[in-house]
């Protein structure tokens, strides 16, 4: 019997997502049971609003708000945020926007808030670690450390941008083999090795070898207790033996997790 797969089409995704949201109805549980403003620093609301000498067009609440539900949601994308904040009118309302920022406000809100965003995670952590001890004090009174990448949304990590150097690598293994001097060339490892050891953008995102690829992130190490639940996140930048890296390509983080 012959199988035919079924074409998904754009409304299909938005029609789920109705659906996620009204069975039971996510967003009139959140604005019953969550309140923003508590979650808030002092701090954040100041420097949010003592940043312009005008009223701002949204509140810091929205910004906030708008956040959780991407993650909540697991949106990808911002862009794909404001689209599905254009078209769901219950959406705009959970946030409390009455118009859809541009893509560039919502880049701003966390570059230039981004401090406060890191306050306003650990007020999180002080507001939920009564909750995690309520569940279970052993799990709860566990610390479990782990050091981990985050992936830059810069040019670096885009596949073409290490092809270039693939290809570079390729072209000088040619001429390896036409002089009979290609014994033991690894095209990969040498266009791994002409790659720029950070990012133009950004310094603090380096090349590594994490999650089972080489890419350019942000290294930082994990807390969660044993519930899982993230206690603490701490970016740093460290000091690995230059020859444990040339022996493997998982040796830096296996240095790194001792």
């Amino acid at each position: 019997m012959r199988a035919f797969a079924k074409q998904m089409h754009f409304s299909d995704f938005f029609e789920e997502f109705d659906n996620l949201t009204e069975k039971p109805n996510i967003l009139e549980l959140f604005e019953q049971y969550i309140d923003i403003r508590s979650l808030i620093p002092y701090e954040f609301y100041q420097k949010y609003y003592n940043t312009t000498g005008h009223p701002r067009e949204y509140p810091l609440e929205a910004f906030v708000a708008a956040f959780i539900f991407k993650m909540f949601f697991s949106i990808p994308t911002v862009s794909l945020l404001i689209t599905l904040l254009n078209i769901s009118k219950e959406l705009r309302e959970a946030c409390g926007f009455t118009t859809v920022p541009h893509k560039s406000q919502f880049s701003r809100f966390l570059i230039n808030f981004y401090n406060e965003i890191y306050l306003m995670f650990h007020k999180l952590v002080d507001i939920t670690e009564p909750i995690c001890r309520e569940i279970d004090p052993f799990k709860a009174s566990i610390l479990i450390s782990d050091t981990t990448g985050f992936e830059g949304y810069v040019k670096e990590n885009n596949p073409k941008f290490f092809e270039a150097f693939l290809k570079a690598s390729k072209e000088y293994a040619k001429m390896l083999k036409e002089k009979n001097q290609d014994d033991d060339f690894d095209v990969y490892k040498h266009a791994y090795s002409k790659m720029p050891k950070k990012s133009s953008a950004n310094p603090d995102i380096k090349l590594s070898y994490l999650n089972g690829h080489f890419g350019y992130y942000i290294k930082s190490n994990i807390v969660t207790n044993g519930l899982g639940i993230i206690r603490h996140i701490d970016f740093y930048e460290p000091k690995v033996d230059s020859n444990s890296q040339k022996s493997s390509n998982d040796s830096p983080k296996s240095v790194k997790d001792k």
